[in-house]
């Protein structure tokens, strides 16, 4: 079977307009009329640089739905983002805080459900999508990696050994923030669930595959706070995991090769803020526009 009829790209004539969508949407372009002038696919080598990319951008674009690719039926799909959604994502963005404080409770398994569902649509450079996702959904999984790691991190701390980042300087002021802010808990910050996008960094592609588990991080810090849920981004926690604490790092069960330098934290928050802030970066922003 050619590469091209796995695709199982499909193309309903009774809907299809011959717009040509389709062919000027398709990244790997090999999509083309064809002799009765309608869509149709052209023989490929391979999936991604020598062929069709696997992005779904003919289903998507098509005004008329009538292009299936992979089985997916367009019906299935959910429709365009509302004329409001860019004040929106407005809100959400400048409303959005790292959260420090959680409710010793786990979330509701249907929002999980639907955020990550969405997240298989998280974009990959050359829509590579290898990025994977680990999420530890169940507060008592993330009490017993935290009991691995907090105390061989503190032992160690009390030794003056710590991450590569850190010192014996920002160790203390996080142990102090353990009375307020941290709750108790300077590693996790008492987050009942773990959130980690990682991807085998190796060769040529390491760099993009770092790239892709950031952007993977930061889109899924805004759904979870698009559903209510309060996140924080950490660092450290992945340090003490990958350098202090190898015994934890294995009840994640991610392969050593993997990139896993971020690690979110999220549950429903103790407090909830009441607005967002107003910073200003205006000095930090250069803007060239068109001469008036």
């Amino acid at each position: 079977m050619g590469m091209e009829k796995r695709t199982h790209f499909k193309v309903d004539k009774a809907k299809c307009i011959k717009c040509g969508h389709c062919i000027n949407t398709c990244a790997g372009m090999v999509i083309e009329f064809g002799e009765d002038g309608y869509p149709c696919m052209k023989p490929f080598d391979r999936f991604g640089w020598r062929g069709c990319w696997k992005c779904q951008h003919c289903l998507a674009v098509c005004p008329q739905g009538a292009i299936s690719i992979f089985d997916k039926d367009p019906e299935d799909s959910l429709p365009p983002v509302p004329e409001k959604m860019g004040e929106y994502m407005e809100s959400l963005v400048t409303n959005r805080r790292s959260c420090r404080r959680y409710l010793d409770s786990n979330v509701d398994s249907r929002i999980l459900d639907r955020i990550i569902s969405a997240m298989s649509a998280v974009p990959t450079g050359g829509n590579a999508m290898e990025v994977e996702y680990t999420i530890i959904d169940d507060k008592n999984r993330v009490k017993e990696i935290w009991n691995k790691a907090y105390p061989v991190m503190d032992e160690k701390a009390r030794k003056h050994i710590h991450t590569h980042s850190f010192s014996d300087f920002y160790y203390k002021k996080m142990k102090e923030s353990e009375k307020s802010i941290r709750k108790d808990d300077l590693l996790f910050c008492g987050a009942p669930h773990l959130f980690i996008a990682h991807a085998k960094c190796s060769g040529k592609w390491a760099e993009d595959a770092k790239a892709d588990c950031i952007l993977a991080t930061a889109y899924f810090e805004l759904l979870c706070n698009a559903h209510g849920l309060g996140t924080i981004i950490m660092s450290y926690s992945a340090e003490v995991l990958n350098e202090l604490a190898p015994e934890a790092r294995k009840m994640l069960n991610i392969p050593l090769d993997h990139y896993t330098s971020l690690i979110v934290g999220f549950g429903y928050p103790e407090i909830r803020y009441a607005r967002g802030v107003q910073k200003d970066r205006g000095r930090k922003i250069h803007r060239y526009s068109a001469k008036k």
